[in-house]
């Protein structure tokens, strides 16, 4: 028996199955819809959607296969996700990589097995959809191609339902070594590289949804004077009570990061191109009168922030990066900046005039 080698990218991929809460969810009817239509299709004895976890098969959705999980190391579907094409054995029984495997010499007596890798909103490939069968057979280019959008199908379903998740689902769901990956430690909200995660799920999201993002970069304004007239220890408070504000302030879609020293980014997924300049409007709105300060002689300080905005079409993604977006946001932001204080810029993307 041949096992399946672990993907180069196994740990990654195992945090991104694990943050989508799909192995401890309820059994999903739309999943189950899909097996039903393959077997319909394929009259095969056994239709699965499986996920890889740790060291096992689980089966999300599956027709008469006997167990709800199997060890991953004898498993079939382990060697579909190192690939991008169909698997296909047409005799395991003939085959050396599977001929004395114990789901072969054994129940539920594999001889034919089909399957697709299905990918999840991150870009990992999580599992795979498989039609099994106890004689052998052979599956020709059409039935390929069947099995392929069967395939697509589940990976959209999985990511409409299993990619969408509230910013604080997936904190909860975070594995601790990642917490110094993607979180801040000031603000315990997300850092750079989170937020940038983050704006790539969102991107996925609205293709497969047609919605939309906006994109927002805000800073401290004169922070430099704010540290030397109060110190460093009373302006990461005023950090804090930032972040704060504008996470209490915002929907549970919203996500919300600092990504520099006195900077901050914020994704609103689901808003139009025309809120996007006011939008950013009311995130100044709510630091000046949320973050309220005073010295030591208890007069108020005026804390504001500027603000850079942009706004991603549906198919942003196949244009621009997470990256790019967030640093054009953080272009606008520079100009607003040189306006004065709780300026708001909105620069557009350029989106390719072919693709206009």
């Amino acid at each position: 028996m041949k096992k399946a080698e672990l993907p180069d990218n196994e740990a990654a991929r195992q945090r991104s199955l694990e943050s989508m809460g799909i192995l401890t969810s309820v059994a999903d009817p739309e999943l189950d819809r899909i097996t039903r239509v393959a077997q319909r299709i394929f009259g095969s004895e056994i239709v699965a959607i499986s996920l890889l976890d740790n060291d096992r098969q689980f089966f999300k959705s599956n027709i008469n296969q006997p167990s709800s999980e199997t060890p991953r190391d004898i498993s079939f579907c382990g060697h579909v996700i190192n690939g991008d094409d169909p698997f296909v054995v047409e005799d395991a029984s003939r085959d050396e990589r599977f001929y004395d495997n114990p789901l072969v010499t054994g129940v539920p007596n594999v001889r034919s097995y089909a399957g697709v890798p299905l990918t999840n909103p991150d870009g990992y490939k999580i599992g795979a959809l498989c039609v099994v069968d106890t004689h052998s057979r052979q599956f020709s280019p059409d039935d390929l191609q069947i099995l392929e959008d069967l395939g697509h199908w589940a990976e959209t379903t999985i990511a409409l339902r299993y990619g969408a998740r509230t910013p604080q689902q997936v904190y909860n769901d975070l594995d601790p070594a990642k917490h110094q990956l993607l979180i801040d430690p000031l603000t315990r909200s997300w850092n750079e590289m989170g937020m940038k995660e983050f704006l790539h799920r969102e991107l996925i999201n609205a293709r497969l949804k047609h919605s939309t993002i906006g994109i927002y970069r805000f800073e401290i304004d004169e922070h430099d004077k704010l540290v030397k007239s109060f110190g460093q220890d009373t302006v990461n408070r005023i950090i804090q009570a930032i972040s704060t504000a504008v996470t209490t302030s915002l929907r549970q879609r919203d996500v919300v990061g600092r990504v520099d020293d006195y900077g901050f980014a914020c994704l609103m997924p689901g808003v139009r191109q025309e809120q996007t300049s006011f939008l950013g409007f009311k995130l100044c709105d709510t630091v000046r009168e949320q973050c309220r300060f005073t010295d030591r002689d208890g007069n108020p300080v005026r804390i504001t922030v500027s603000v850079g905005a942009t706004w991603a079409p549906a198919d942003a993604k196949q244009h621009f990066s997470a990256r790019a977006i967030l640093e054009h946001a953080l272009n606008a932001l520079e100009e607003a900046k040189l306006d004065g204080f709780e300026s708001v810029v909105y620069h557009a993307l350029p989106i390719p005039a072919h693709a206009a």
